[in-house]
């Protein structure tokens, strides 16, 4: 029988003794080759959370191209799985936020990204008391990835923490952001609306073609309803503690009242734009 998630969550991370002549072994394309396709997602699991306590070169080559085999023959519900238990298991204090690495690095499902961005900026560690380090450190891996997913996904996380200290971070992104990831990133579910993810959508209608300007613009009018009608000024702390993310709300916002607020920006696009390109926003920032 198939363990559920809740088992494999239960599972302590096997001992770094009995790991190490594991990593040397699938270190040979040979052996790696001969694992069974039904044992890679949790071999990769026990990989990742020993990657995140050893942090050693060996382990991140051979994660590397075990991961390419996870994507190339395991769906995506079991890799969904395996994030949710690398989330949970770093969540849990069983190892580091490098244990996301291979995700934030080869996952090709941008809601998958995402996830584990998460995870990797809210539960970072701080550097000389600077408690951004985990957003800082994803807005790297930003700059030196080529993937379009792994791309919306890391944006998706910064936007998704809420957080106006995140702000300056997303300066410079849309530059980054291909369409084919633009619209990945747009199709990605919100949790929460914030005037965070509203003035970064703002940023990227203002110098946007038109058919990203059409996709913009259709994510932006669809963000008050998929807030429940609130748009919310959000601080977290970070890093996280151990019950989960806090949100401190600053600000709880009707829609109307933060188009008012943003009206030079919003009457500025609407002068610039094509007739009617922002009258679905228009309409969705009305209430």
């Amino acid at each position: 029988m198939k363990p559920t998630r809740r088992d494999r969550r239960e599972k302590r991370t096997l001992k770094a003794d009995y790991l190490e002549p594991l990593v040397q072994a699938l270190g040979d394309a040979t052996v790696l080759a001969g694992v069974r396709s039904e044992e890679l997602a949790p071999v990769a699991y026990q990989l990742a959370l020993y990657f995140g306590l050893r942090r050693d070169p060996a382990t991140s080559a051979v994660l590397a191209d075990l991961y390419e085999r996870v994507l190339a023959e395991r769906s995506i519900e079991e890799r969904t799985e395996l994030v949710e238990d690398l989330v949970a298991s770093v969540s849990g204090g069983a190892s580091s936020v490098l244990a996301l690495l291979p995700v934030l690095q080869h996952e090709r499902d941008a809601g998958l990204v995402r996830s584990a961005a998460m995870t990797f900026a809210t539960r970072m560690a701080p550097t000389e008391g600077d408690v951004l380090t985990g957003p800082r450190l994803l807005r790297t891996l930003l700059d030196h990835t080529e993937s379009d997913a792994v791309r919306a996904g890391l944006v998706g996380a910064l936007v998704a923490m809420g957080d106006a200290r995140v702000r300056p971070l997303l300066a410079g992104t849309w530059a980054l952001l291909p369409d084919d990831a633009v619209s990945a990133l747009a199709e990605l579910p919100r949790t929460t609306a914030t005037r965070l993810e509203v003035e970064w959508l703002l940023d990227g209608l203002e110098d946007a073609s038109p058919a990203r300007f059409a996709t913009i613009a259709a994510s932006l009018a669809r963000l008050p309803a998929e807030g429940g009608g609130r748009i919310l000024d959000l601080e977290r702390e970070l890093p996280a503690g151990p019950g989960g993310d806090a949100l401190t709300v600053l600000r709880d916002l009707a829609p109307s009242a933060l188009a008012a607020e943003l009206a030079p920006r919003l009457s500025d696009l609407a002068r610039r734009a094509a007739p009617g390109a922002l009258d679905a926003v228009s309409a969705a920032f009305a209430s």
